[in-house]
């Protein structure tokens, strides 16, 4: 009776240690459910901008408003009726033909 006792206390013991130790064990499961969390949110983040770069040329592919705004905005084209003004802002004061003439002041 005894050496059964010890069998069934070993069987518990290793069942045990597979548990907490082994493969697929607790600690393993928790890691891979944070690393699949982590996966989920990186591929709805690439999925939304998958979503806008289709959009974007699903635009291009059919306007010519998509084409125009991006020439403006990244090739700073102006159509030949228009008139094109540059605004400046600075903090410094404007530079006068006296501070030209100072000698040292280039």
């Amino acid at each position: 009776m005894k050496w059964l006792l010890s069998l069934l206390v070993g069987l518990l013991v290793l069942l045990q240690y597979q548990l907490w130790f082994g493969q697929g064990s607790v600690g393993e499961v928790a890691e891979l459910e944070k690393r699949l969390e982590r996966q989920r949110a990186e591929n709805a983040r690439l999925e939304e901008r998958n979503r806008v770069l289709a959009s974007e040329v699903r635009d291009l592919k059919t306007g010519l408003d998509a084409i125009e705004e991006r020439a403006r905005s990244e090739l700073g084209m102006v159509a030949e009726d228009e008139t094109f003004f540059q605004v400046v802002e600075g903090g410094g004061r404007p530079a006068t033909a006296r501070d030209d003439a100072r000698p040292g002041s280039r």
